[in-house]
């Protein structure tokens, strides 16, 4: 169908230009036919259970990495519509809509549409936040090594962008999440800090830190690991050792 076709197109010109949150859903719809109608019809028989089912694979298979591409946190094990399908079901099947996510990504998401464009959230593949560092974390005083997360924005970065980083970043709950691993690995880690402390006083322990988050940040610059890392080695009490249990 031409109007279709004319979606994906209007769909990835947006998507590259980081301008999804100017999209609507009235100029996204299949004449004469209810959006969940839609949805139910071409994804759900045709694409989820029918002859599509090899473009979803293809989806789910091509992907470049195995964490989710939404929270950088869990494993991806669905698809994804970027957009709701039920509020645009003219892009319920385009490729460009749909991306492998993990469980809890997914059902946050759910069918919500934002009418609010500071809360349209990000396309993970074309609307990328990752060309430059804007997670940040600290240490909570007295927490022992305990941290929070924070966005921080780049100064380059449009307002609405920048609203939508932040929305994202609490609608998915990143900051507990990447708290909880940052706990995880801090309880993994403790003995071989402390050790570390041991041997060349906070000034070596902060190096070494310091070393451990270029290491991570090279690889992924808002990376929760390598902010991790950095947030411990600029804390002066927890280079002095008070992520040590008594």
């Amino acid at each position: 169908m031409d109007s279709v076709e004319k979606a994906a197109q209007t769909f990835r010109a947006a998507a590259l230009s980081c301008t999804l949150h100017d999209l609507r859903s009235e100029d996204f719809q299949v004449a004469g036919i209810p959006g969940a109608e839609v949805s139910d019809t071409v994804y759900g028989t045709g694409m989820t259970d029918g002859p599509g089912r090899e473009i979803y694979d293809e989806i789910m298979d091509g992907r470049d990495e195995d964490l989710c591409p939404m929270c950088r946190h869990t494993e991806v094990t669905e698809l994804d519509h970027v957009l709701p399908k039920k509020a645009f079901p003219a892009l319920c099947v385009t490729p460009d809509n749909l991306v492998g996510v993990c469980e809890f990504c997914n059902g946050k998401k759910g069918d919500i549409t934002a009418t609010d464009d500071r809360k349209v959230l990000l396309h993970p593949l074309f609307e990328s936040a990752a060309r430059e560092p804007w997670l940040k974390a600290e240490a909570v005083p007295g927490g022992a090594g305990v941290l929070r997360y924070f966005v921080t924005a780049p100064p380059r970065w449009e307002a609405v962008f920048a609203d939508r980083v932040r929305y994202q970043f609490d609608f998915l709950k990143l900051g507990m999440r990447y708290s909880s691993k940052a706990n995880h690995t801090l309880a993994g880690m403790r003995q071989h800090f402390a050790d570390q402390l041991e041997a060349s006083h906070a000034p070596g322990l902060r190096l070494h830190l310091e070393s451990l988050a270029f290491s991570h940040r090279a690889d992924d610059p808002n990376g929760w690991a390598g902010v991790a890392y950095s947030a411990w080695a600029a804390d002066d009490a927890f280079c002095q050792g008070a992520f040590i249990r008594p």
